[in-house]
């Protein structure tokens, strides 16, 4: 059975370590995306895209392990970049206000490299 949610690590670009996010990223995903995050973090991968093309929901446990993340990799002096948020993502960014700290794109090509939208 292929899971309707969850989080694939998958090619790098560049010196951007990709994740793939897809389904609902809520309290029966957050374990693994954590795990993914602690073990590219591990690796010494502190530049991160979440790959949210996939994502067709997110609730306040997807924004906990996002703000999990941004604080691991910013302790290392990385940073996390958002690609393809859908309108759904994007609002719970603006209502908590993660979205003046993350920087949004609109696929992982341009989060990989270039300025944010």
């Amino acid at each position: 059975m292929v899971p309707v949610s969850g989080v694939e690590r998958i090619s790098d670009v560049g010196a951007w370590a990709v994740l793939s996010l897809f389904g609902d990223i809520d309290v029966h995903v957050v374990a693994r995306v954590r795990e993914a995050v602690d073990e590219l973090v591990c690796d010494g991968r502190v530049h991160l895209v979440w790959d949210l093309e996939g994502v067709s929901f997110m609730d306040s446990a997807g924004l906990g392990v996002l703000v999990y993340t941004m604080r691991s990799v910013e302790a290392r002096e990385g940073s996390v970049r958002l690609a393809g948020p859908d309108q759904q993502v994007r609002r719970l960014l603006e209502l908590t206000g993660l979205d003046a700290v993350v920087e949004c794109h609109p696929d992982v090509a341009s989060a990989a490299g270039r300025t944010a939208r």
